[in-house]
């Protein structure tokens, strides 16, 4: 009895963690008709299910490929981010001497930088190097996010 708010605490979280997938679900099967009427209750069926939407997604819709250029970019920043942030951050946290804890705070810095303020620069250096419109230029341009806040993070772990 004594851990039933705690229990109560920990269905309403996993219910609010998992009602938008539920949403989505529901809302992946309905009907235009039905989703789009105000007067129809959002989390039942009003009128049977159809698969047209997940057919027209899978189908007609290039989401195989969106999802592939989402895996590949992904794993490829993934790995370019802990290839140079790993090394970085064993060095730093390693490092003996009395600039290393500067040094450490300076990259944190950088991720300060808000990159709305990098889009311009960074642009620049996309459309010079030839890479527009190319999933290339996400893997060129994610890591300078990614590897300063890996630094930072593996560093305490170091």
């Amino acid at each position: 009895m004594r851990r039933l708010p705690l229990y109560l605490a920990a269905i309403m979280v996993a219910f609010c963690s998992a009602a938008p997938f539920l949403w989505s679900l529901i809302t992946a099967f309905k009907q235009n008709r039905d989703l789009y009427n105000p007067a129809n209750n959002p989390f039942l069926y009003n009128r049977p299910p159809t698969p047209d939407h997940v057919t027209y997604l899978f189908e007609r819709a290039a989401f195989g490929t969106f999802a592939w250029n989402t895996l590949w970019v992904g794993v490829l920043v993934v790995l370019i981010t802990l290839a140079l942030g790993l090394p970085a951050a064993y060095a730093l946290a390693r490092l003996d001497r009395p600039w290393a804890g500067w040094f450490g705070i300076a990259i944190f810095l950088v991720y300060l930088v808000p990159p709305s303020l990098l889009f311009l620069s960074l642009s620049r250096i996309v459309v010079g190097v030839g890479l527009q419109d190319s999933t290339w230029s996400l893997v060129l341009i994610y890591p300078t996010i990614t590897i300063p806040v890996s630094i930072w993070l593996l560093i305490g772990f170091l």
